[in-house]
């Protein structure tokens, strides 16, 4: 695959890079979640001014016999904490953050699919480079301080991405195929 640079000039602001959640739930209950045949894509974030993809990678620097550094660099489990998550009346993610409370949904029973997408990575359809990924989500706790009911969550990455390209005029991902 050929190297393709990011579009634009210059820095890109922070909202050029959206992490969503398929919000399709058709049910949840103490199985799990299910989701409807088509994803419909909405993004996280309503509440916060930060929102990173955590590497956790390790790296172990070691200096041998001949005086040379070796350097031993592991990928590690991926996250993505999300805190502050407001709970609001009428709104998916909030009715899912409720129901694995009640539930006490963790593992796969808690696991979401997401999508992030890069609008830097425009493609020459005006389609914009993404990809799909699940992740379980640990709900980190239920309740808060007196001005809000809060549901912070750690998005822990499965390491299943399927690349691809995201349609913002459809809200349709398009997984790349290899020919």
């Amino acid at each position: 695959m050929a190297l393709s640079l990011l579009s634009g000039k210059g820095k890109f602001n922070r909202e050029d890079h959206v992490t969503m959640f398929n919000s399709n739930i058709t049910d949840c209950d103490e199985n799990g979640i299910v989701y409807g045949e088509t994803p419909t894509w909405v993004p996280f974030g309503e509440d916060n001014d930060e929102i990173t993809r955590e590497m956790n990678n390790e790296i172990d620097a070691k200096k041998n016999v001949l005086g040379k550094t070796n350097i031993d660099h592991t990928g590690g489990a991926q996250t993505t904490e999300i805190d502050p998550i407001a709970i609001r009346g009428n709104d998916t993610l909030s009715a899912i953050l409720y129901l694995m409370f009640k539930y006490g949904l963790t593992g796969d029973k808690a696991k979401l699919q997401c999508m992030e997408v890069t609008l830097g990575d425009k493609q020459s359809d005006g389609s914009y480079g993404a990809f799909t990924e699940d992740a379980v989500v640990d709900l980190k706790s239920w309740g808060g301080d007196t001005t809000k009911l809060n549901g912070p969550i750690t998005l822990n990455w499965c390491g299943n991405k399927e690349h691809g390209t995201f349609n913002a005029s459809t809200k349709a991902f398009t997984k790349t195929t290899v020919e």
